[in-house]
């Protein structure tokens, strides 16, 4: 197992060199995930993706980093509507939103701030129907949504602005910034907000949700910008991570894995394999792998035979 991760940890390490990006000459590199987006004022600055959203059907939560630049209550950051309703989730830079037929205004408990970044999240369950608004870690206050009312499954998200049908005809643009926007499956408690909002601009606290984090924000940048929308510094970068145990061996030397009938096989020998042989080493390959690693967690303690390995084929 030891050598598999090590492979995929240098496979990624190689993407994420390249995908680094920098300002201005002589600044320094910040990988990408530490970055955030930038909009120009216009209805052609936006970000828009057409996601599987079954996930987040029955519950949801969308917090991210959000700042307000332009003066103006008529500035939505985050979208998402469906062939048959475009108001499935919109939410603006100054507290009100719409979701699932339901219109949520906290405007009047949110003070503008130009120029500062602002921690906000929209939790919402079929469960308890309360489609909740918090700004910094506090709750200002949370709507109802209809009996029975799920979230639609065939739409597009837009960053940046929104539409008035579907996927297209913008109107609104937030002219702001983004970082680590997130949609989680899950209706995140008030603690749970509020741990991600102390946190701060920099933290890590939202990846200790694993797969709950859904629509991460790192794939988020991955996505086809739309007129002026740039990466920018945000200026986080990650810190280095202690290692509890023994050190992982992360050197490109290679290593030899036993087989279970005894023979001996090299590391790199993955990469013969069909998925891998002669194909360039690309963002979405990567992804590919990454998720199916991801997988085997639910399997820890579990022994890798034959028929193990034939369970993932």
């Amino acid at each position: 197992m030891l050598c598999f991760s090590t492979l995929l940890t240098i496979i990624l390490g190689l993407l994420l060199a390249a995908e680094s990006s920098v300002d201005e000459p002589g600044q320094r590199l910040v990988e990408r995930r530490y970055r955030g987006l930038k909009f120009g004022a216009t209805n052609q600055d936006y970000v828009l993706f057409k996601p599987r959203m079954e996930p987040v059907q029955e519950s949801y939560s969308l917090c991210g980093w959000v700042k307000k630049i332009l003066s103006g209550h008529n500035k939505w950051w985050f979208a998402y509507g469906t062939s048959g309703y475009n108001e499935e989730i919109r939410l603006r830079d100054n507290g009100m939103l719409y979701t699932l037929g339901t219109h949520v205004d906290m405007s009047s408990k949110v003070t503008d701030q130009l120029g500062t970044w602002r921690h906000v999240c929209l939790t919402w369950s079929l469960t308890t129907r309360a489609a909740s608004v918090y700004y910094d870690g506090l709750l200002l206050g949370s709507g109802t949504t209809p009996s029975g009312r799920k979230v639609g499954v065939d739409g597009y998200v837009v960053l940046g602005n929104e539409f008035s049908s579907y996927g297209g005809n913008f109107k609104y643009p937030f002219g702001g910034e983004l970082f680590k926007v997130n949609l989680f499956d899950k209706e995140l408690s008030a603690a749970e907000v509020k741990e991600m909002a102390d946190g701060g601009l920099c933290s890590e606290v939202e990846e200790k949700y694993g797969r709950s984090r859904y629509l991460k924000w790192e794939d988020m940048l991955l996505e086809e910008k739309s007129g002026n929308v740039t990466e920018i510094d945000v200026g986080c970068t990650p810190e280095p991570k202690e290692e509890d145990g023994e050190e992982e061996n992360n050197s490109t030397e290679d290593c030899e894995c036993e087989q279970g009938n005894g023979t001996t096989f090299s590391q790199w020998d993955l990469l013969r394999g069909e998925k891998f042989f002669n194909r360039t080493v690309s963002v979405e390959l990567v992804t590919e792998l990454k998720q199916a690693w991801e997988i085997l967690g639910d399997f820890e303690g579990a022994t890798v035979t034959e028929r193990f390995i034939s369970h993932f084929k």
